[in-house]
């Protein structure tokens, strides 16, 4: 492809957004949201104020693509946007700081009440949303409450999620360890306190969702056993499971215990089986039905955060046909993204997020490059969605670990066809044996599934690793603008496409 044909693909892009206008407003929403996050984390956990420095740095990178939109259509195109970009700029600005002030007071709010009560022994009512480990529970005490927090016993306890909790307890603050920030991992989470427990009273009835949730997952631990029942429970509802350390470290040498939580691939299955079950109804209102019943398997599966991406941008994109609308794959999830990071800025901290959201747009966008490329339907559907997946995740895995392992991109690559897989197999053993519990074969395709997982990822994690330490940047402005010119490059455009046609017309114009 010559420079000339490139240029010409690249114009047409830039004509693209600056007719749908609202990506361009995403884009810089983002960024200004990205970059006060940091800002108000280093004011609230650090105990500094702000400063006109820290606000200027802040929306230093928003006015830096400001300026590089209105360079670029002036020197490629010449066209001076500077009014509508202008404008742009302004509106995103705006938006992004009523975000971040409301995030700001109510961040500092919850944690001034949860300082009035640090030390002192208090009683909490609330709700078990999740365990974390043997003596360790989240706990939703609500507005009225202390929040969202950790519950501690001072040994193993029989508790589980959806049952509501009257509770005795001592308020602390959490505390570091020497090597892992943990006060900070908890504050990004939105949990400022940790309660020891000294009395408890606990029924069932606190979440009817979750106690569905809860007889579903006791389906699965009656028909097969451990490990196996908490990856297949892990995966189908993004319950978080208790592990032996043993295999716990297996999954973390692996690089592959992302893949044990509920995913976009669960939401997929909830709208195609409201669509078998509706298949004779016709019309725009089935999409509303799709949309409320992710809403209910995002509640009954907890809200993980590629659950919240997933469902978000499904329910835009089913809303978009309700209304009548064609709806393009990229824009919906970037308004998706846009929407979940005005509601929480420090969802940019939470990795699974942004593998979610990365993983995402290559599945958009590179598959259609290699069309040509690629002949193999197995390689197609089965290795490049894999492949993608990671080579979209690595630059965000280096920046958070600071390496990344050869082993567990490899281990990625094999194990995500096979964890596809259990979760349309056990989903639908779960679900019969739940109404027939006398079906538990139904589970052997799931359970051996699940047993080639374990076995391989305990082999694999004995290899001896190749680890390579990268700087994260230079690697990721590196790996994502070779993407982006390849794209440019692959990507299918007809020659009759209308943004080609206006670069066209507006080449023409210049030699006339």
């Amino acid at each position: 492809m010559s420079l000339s044909v490139l240029k010409q693909r690249y114009i047409a892009l830039m004509l693209f957004f600056i007719d749908y206008k609202v990506l361009i407003l995403c884009f810089t929403i983002l960024v200004t949201v990205i970059s006060g996050s940091i800002l108000i984390e280093k004011t609230i956990f650090n105990g500094v104020g702000f400063t006109s420095v820290g606000i200027f740095n802040s929306l230093l990178p928003s006015l830096i693509l400001f300026l590089l939109s209105i360079v670029s259509y002036r020197v490629i195109m010449g066209v001076y946007f500077f009014r509508t970009i202008y404008i742009i700029f302004l509106l995103s600005s705006f938006l992004a700081c009523i975000s971040l002030y409301s995030k700001y007071e109510k961040v500092t709010s919850e944690i001034q009440k949860i300082h009035s009560f640090t030390g002192k022994n208090v009683w909490v009512t609330g709700v078990v949303t999740s365990r974390e480990s043997s003596n360790t529970f989240l706990f939703d005490s609500g507005k009225g409450g202390l929040g969202s927090s950790l519950i501690r016993f001072a040994k193993y306890t029989d508790l589980h999620a959806g049952q509501r909790c009257k509770l005795s307890v001592k308020v602390v603050q959490p505390s570091s360890f020497s090597e892992f920030d943990y006060k900070r991992y908890l504050f990004r989470k939105g949990i400022y306190s940790i309660l020891d427990v000294l009395e408890y009273e606990c029924k069932n009835g606190g979440s009817k969702l979750l106690e569905i949730r809860y007889s579903l997952e006791r389906v699965v631990e009656r028909a097969i056993p451990e490990p196996e029942s908490s990856l297949l429970i892990g995966i189908m509802f993004g319950s978080k499971r208790v592990f032996t350390d043993g295999f716990n470290e297996a999954l973390r040498n692996t690089g592959v215990s992302h893949v044990i939580a509920a995913s976009g691939y669960n939401v997929a299955l909830v709208a195609n089986g409201i669509d078998v079950i509706l298949r004779r109804i016709n019309g725009r209102f089935v999409n509303i039905l799709k949309i409320f019943g992710i809403l209910l398997f995002s509640i009954f599966s907890g809200f993980s955060a590629s659950l919240i991406r997933a469902s978000t941008m499904s329910s835009i994109y089913f809303f978009a046909l309700f209304i009548g609308r064609y709806c393009n794959k990229f824009s919906s999830l970037l308004l998706c993204i846009t929407l979940l990071m005005l509601f929480n800025p420090f969802l940019i901290y939470d990795i699974g997020f942004l593998f979610s959201f990365l993983s995402t747009t290559g599945l958009i966008f590179l598959p259609s490059c290699f069309e040509k490329l690629i002949r193999s339907k197995f390689v197609k559907e089965s290795v490049l969605p894999s492949v993608i997946s990671i080579l979209f995740t690595v630059p965000v895995s280096i920046l958070f670990f600071g390496k990344v392992s050869v082993i567990s991109v490899i281990s990625n690559i094999l194990i995500i066809p096979i964890i596809s897989g259990s979760i349309f197999w056990g989903l639908g053993a779960t679900l019969l044996n739940f109404i027939f519990p006398s079906l538990k074969l139904l589970f052997l395709i799931p359970y051996v599934q699940l047993l080639i997982f374990k076995y391989f990822v305990q082999i694999s994690s004995n290899i001896d690793m190749v680890e390579l330490s990268i700087n994260p940047y230079i690697f990721g402005i590196f790996i994502y603008l070779s993407i982006f010119i390849f794209c440019l490059i692959k990507y299918p455009i007809s020659s009759s496409n209308y943004y080609i046609s206006r670069v066209r017309y507006i080449n023409d114009r210049k030699y006339c």
